[in-house]
């Protein structure tokens, strides 16, 4: 199954990917910091921990030693973590970006899930998600561990990425600050029997383009609303006239409301 942002796997590659890999690969090469499109950036380093792979940098001019919130990106499947770089482009605030890499190999890329997932049951692909979910969890309280990190990390994730993003708001609650899953799926064997972290859950903030055809946007509406009537802070925006990616009005949203979540935060610490 192709779960990516696009309707094949090839539009998924755009020409501003492929621009984004090679400013990546210069500044992997490079001694100095490297600026995006809006917002100068430290340079993207790899790391390493509890066997998971992945990259790191700063936003708003910050440095490596210094104490900031965390925001995790979550790619999506047969991608890499750069793919996600530009999705900080906006976020024009001093923060630390961990973009973990997929423990699934795919002939492109990485995933979350294994391949065989299509051919499984509906219970057995449940356990998959599951166990993913909660090995994210603990990759974060390591990262929040290895470097300075002032409060939860914020969690975004796009199409499979976007799943472990609700699983984690859902299964693991007091890892996250704020889950924002784009273009995702929200499966009824998802929900927990009852609402344990009120009046303190994650808030939930959905984005999914209203043409997608691999993640209908109807599912993932319905459940939204169910996780309202269980008393989660949780919402979805809907974008007419996109498919299953992040689009630029996607991205700029996301920024703004992460900007907003990171400021509060931080004046509460």
């Amino acid at each position: 199954m192709c779960h990516c942002p696009a309707n094949t796997r090839n539009l998924a590659m755009t020409l501003k990917h492929v621009l984004r890999h090679t400013l990546l690969a210069l500044a992997l090469l490079s001694p100095v910091a490297t600026a995006t499109d809006a917002v100068q950036i430290s340079m993207p380093r790899q790391d390493n921990t509890i066997g998971l792979r992945y990259l790191v940098f700063e936003t708003g001019g910050a440095g490596a030693e210094d104490s900031l919130p965390m925001i995790v990106g979550l790619h999506y499947s047969g991608a890499e973590p750069q793919v996600m770089v530009e999705y900080f482009d906006t976020l024009n605030i001093k923060a630390r970006i961990v973009l973990p890499r997929g423990p699934y190999a795919r002939p492109e890329g990485r995933s979350w899930f294994p391949a065989e997932l299509g051919v499984m049951g509906q219970a057995a692909q449940d356990a998959v998600a599951f166990d993913s979910a909660g090995k994210l969890a603990e990759f974060m309280a390591a990262a929040r561990e290895r470097h300075p990190t002032r409060g939860k990390p914020v969690v975004v994730g796009v199409s499979y990425g976007g799943d472990m993003a609700l699983l984690l708001a859902l299964r693991h609650p007091n890892a996250v600050a704020a889950a924002f899953p784009v273009a995702a799926r929200l499966l009824p064997g998802w929900f927990t029997a009852a609402n344990t972290c009120k009046p303190h859950c994650p808030p939930i903030r959905a984005l999914h383009g209203e043409d997608d055809a691999t993640v209908a946007i109807g599912p993932t509406r319905e459940g939204v609303a169910r996780l309202s009537t269980l008393d989660y802070d949780a919402s979805l925006a809907s974008y007419p006239g996109v498919a299953h990616d992040f689009d630029a009005r996607m991205e700029r949203d996301f920024a703004e409301q992460a900007r907003k979540l990171v400021t509060a935060n931080a004046k509460r610490d």
